[in-house]
């Protein structure tokens, strides 16, 4: 089975060395959607995870939360007026769900900072919104991606790996201990 982890990860990598070698705003612009599917990918298998977790804990303590995971499924039940079930795509923003995700994972994993304190995150969050500007551009200047963007795209994808990391050593250390 293809590992779509890494293989989104070799683009983001493969589009960064583009870029230090030739500057150019094709090259930012592919480099900042490598980024966005790779983030995409993560945030599927973060929000997995978390939801298998909960369950697991829910299970186990005999209460069940079922609203604290709704927001984790990839699609949401509705019912139609003759009482079928039907499933729609879940269509949470990204930046709520990425921020309620990682806080609700940091909460089960027992990681005790907060995980949205870092001035990077801010920095996350413009990302998102320069991604969406050059994929739904209303003019032209809307497609440029500037140096000071690139530093603001490249402090989020710092912020994004850093927080990963922690809140992974944070889930092995809770497995460990118990």
């Amino acid at each position: 089975m293809v590992d779509y982890a890494e293989w989104l990860y070799d683009d983001v990598q493969k589009n960064r060395l583009v870029l230090e070698t030739n500057d150019s705003q094709l090259a930012r612009r592919n480099y900042l959607r490598s980024l966005s599917a790779f983030y995409d990918l993560i945030l599927s298998n973060l929000r997995e995870t978390t939801a298998k977790i909960l369950a697991d804990e829910f299970e186990i303590s005999g209460m069940w939360k079922i609203h604290e995971i709704y927001p984790l499924l990839d699609e949401v039940a509705r019912l139609s007026e003759n009482g079928q079930l039907k499933l729609d795509v879940n269509k949470l923003p990204f930046l709520s769900l990425v921020a309620y995700t990682l806080k609700t994972y940091a909460k089960q994993v027992k990681f005790d900072k907060e995980v949205l304190s870092d001035h990077r995150w801010k920095a996350f969050c413009e990302t998102v919104k320069i991604r969406h500007r050059i994929t739904h551009p209303k003019y032209h200047s809307e497609i440029e991606i500037t140096n000071d963007e690139l530093k603001t795209i490249d402090d989020g994808w710092a912020w994004w790996n850093d927080i990963l990391e922690q809140l992974r050593e944070a889930h092995y250390k809770k497995m460990v201990g118990e």
